[in-house]
């Protein structure tokens, strides 16, 4: 089960990340309205408590809290604590220290990070299965470990450069979805479509090689399906026909490699399953709204920029597709 949980994880299309740290001490409390973007709380030292309409959690040292969908939820010191609107700061005497670090003019008591995944749900429709709130209490050490260490580099490692930030964030985020997941109650509706692991064990192969001329009643045989089967099935994991699917991920794989090489695009082209640069172009233009010569000149452009004032200065790591 846990394999079908990852892989379905990793068909979320991560778009970028914002990372904040704050100090705090004394009172402090928030409300927060559904922003439509995944949330994380993890406290570094001290904690605090999260809630979301019937449900509270408190939040200690070295744990995370994990809002799948970003629904609307608050977050304070104390269960008594009073709470401020989303655009006021936690607490009067917060102040920023940093482009994304604030410190409490009271001694600090907690340092908590906070972490915004923004995502294209539109080829997940298992998020609407998901829990409002996941809490990651060290259950899995080596995993939370590795959780805690990769918040700490987000938050405090400036001089990484864009391609292996994009790597960090997206392994991340994809982990984070995994585990929420592995959360899902039995009574849930729909959980039998994420319970398809001979599906997501033929995804699996696709993921791994896009550019192979995938053929949906090979892949059907394989799993001992007829292919209006495993094409319904593939479909109610995905949120897509398996066509649609296959297509995205050559020109997301197309879109890494136009960013981070300088393979020219012909060879870009037949790398990613495409027998012409031309029949290329048009697909890629399609569905990024511009041509490869011109997405490698923007991503170029942006890269520079990020060195100087992105990630450097705490504001946002964007995953380049």
């Amino acid at each position: 089960m846990s394999a079908a949980f990852d892989e379905l994880a990793r068909t979320l299309r991560l778009q970028g990340t914002e990372v904040q740290q704050a100090d705090l001490g004394d009172r402090w409390g928030k409300q927060l309205p559904s922003q439509g973007k995944a949330r994380v709380y993890a406290a570094l030292r001290g904690g605090g408590w999260v809630a979301q309409k019937e449900q509270r959690l408190a939040l200690r040292e070295g744990e995370i809290v994990f809002l799948p969908r970003g629904d609307a939820h608050s977050i304070r010191d104390k269960p008594t604590t009073s709470l401020v609107g989303f655009s006021d700061v936690y607490c009067k005497a917060l102040r920023p220290t940093g482009p994304t670090t604030m410190r409490t003019e009271a001694p600090p008591e907690t340092r908590l990070v906070v972490v915004d995944l923004r995502f294209d749900a539109a080829g997940a429709p298992w998020l609407s299965l998901l829990p409002s709130l996941v809490h990651l209490q060290g259950s899995n050490p080596g995993l939370s470990r590795w959780l805690g260490e990769t918040l700490h580099l987000l938050a405090e490692a400036p001089d990484l450069s864009p391609p292996l930030r994009d790597g960090i964030v997206e392994a991340f985020g994809h982990t984070l979805f995994a585990c929420a997941l592995r959360t899902l109650a039995s009574p849930l509706p729909g959980r039998e479509a994420l319970q398809d692991e001979p599906i997501a064990a033929a995804l699996a192969e696709v993921r791994a090689a896009p550019e192979e001329s995938w053929e949906l009643g090979e892949l059907a045989r394989r799993v001992g399906l007829s292919r209006s089967a495993f094409a319904a099935r593939s479909t109610a994991l995905l949120g897509e026909p398996l066509g649609s699917y296959v297509r995205r991920l050559r020109l997301d794989r197309a879109a890494a490699l136009l960013a981070g090489t300088t393979l020219p695009i012909k060879v870009i082209a037949a790398r990613v399953g495409y027998d012409s640069e031309a029949a290329f172009t048009r697909a890629f233009t399609r569905a990024h709204g511009r041509g490869p010569r011109e997405h490698r000149l923007a991503h170029a452009h942006a890269a520079g920029r990020a060195g100087t004032d992105s990630f450097g200065s705490g504001q946002s790591v964007s995953i380049s597709r």
